[in-house]
């Protein structure tokens, strides 16, 4: 059982055997917020910024940074470019983390206690024909992969438009980094995740620690590479794209 979980279930006993002691009972609600991380500060805040733009050219995707605080999933920063366009944030992000490819990556790095209180605030609701609407489905799709997976966004959220994300996070704080592609590059989607797992969250656990102060200028991302790795990634995502067909 988590920390979280187990201050929660203080709280419920503490309510319990304190009826009509709601002064008391309060002062541990608002101990159990005091251990949550605060907003970001802002330096780490443009350091991610910094390394979403030196990142962005090497995965040739708009990307995305978000947390989830307080209750609620929110971006960070973002990176785009006349060759990266982003995806139009047409519903508020905050309320469909059901759909998106960081809001579930988010959503499966919380406890099932906080997972469902989010559910109750933020109906799974219908964003495009392909949105997953039945929650049950949903947390078994979010949790049946191992940690460090890839978490996607196959026009659920947007038509036209697919993603990945992979999660991040240190210093108690829950993140992920997300890629957008318009739909017809959904064969870049793996290459572009797996990209994402060994550049980015590296990189971004540091930032997020406060520990991420290298300009990004300075970041050799081709030396974190595989052999080979961006030098033959047309080649690549060749391979992924005819492997792809011919499973289809």
């Amino acid at each position: 059982m988590s920390i979280e979980r187990r201050l929660r279930a203080a709280v419920e006993a503490v309510d319990e055997l304190w009826s009509g002691e709601e002064e008391a009972a309060e002062r541990y609600r608002l101990f159990l917020t005091s251990l949550q991380p605060g907003p970001l500060p802002d330096a780490v805040t443009a350091s991610i910024g910094r390394l979403l733009d030196g990142l962005r050219e090497e995965v040739g995707a708009s990307l995305y940074f978000a947390v989830y605080e307080e209750g609620e999933v929110r971006v960070v920063a973002e990176s785009s470019g006349p060759t990266t366009p982003p995806v139009s944030e047409w519903v508020e992000f905050a309320g469909t983390a059901h759909a998106h490819s960081f809001g579930k990556c988010l959503l499966a790095q919380l406890d099932d206690d906080v997972r469902r209180d989010h559910f109750v605030r933020h109906r799974v609701a219908r964003v495009t024909s392909r949105t997953i609407t039945n929650e049950r489905v949903l947390v078994h799709q979010l949790l049946k992969d191992s940690p460090g997976s890839l978490f996607l966004d196959l026009q659920e959220y947007a038509v036209g438009w697919v993603s990945v994300a992979v999660p991040v996070g240190a210093a108690g704080r829950i993140g992920a980094v997300a890629a957008y592609l318009p739909a017809e590059m959904a064969h870049r989607l793996r290459t572009v995740g797996d990209t994402l797992l060994r550049l980015a969250c590296p990189s971004f656990d540091l930032a997020l620690a406060g520990r991420g102060d290298t300009p990004p200028e300075n970041i050799q991302w081709e030396d974190r590479l595989s052999p080979g790795g961006d030098r033959t990634i047309a080649d690549e995502l060749s391979r992924v794209g005819r492997a792809m067909a011919k499973g289809s």
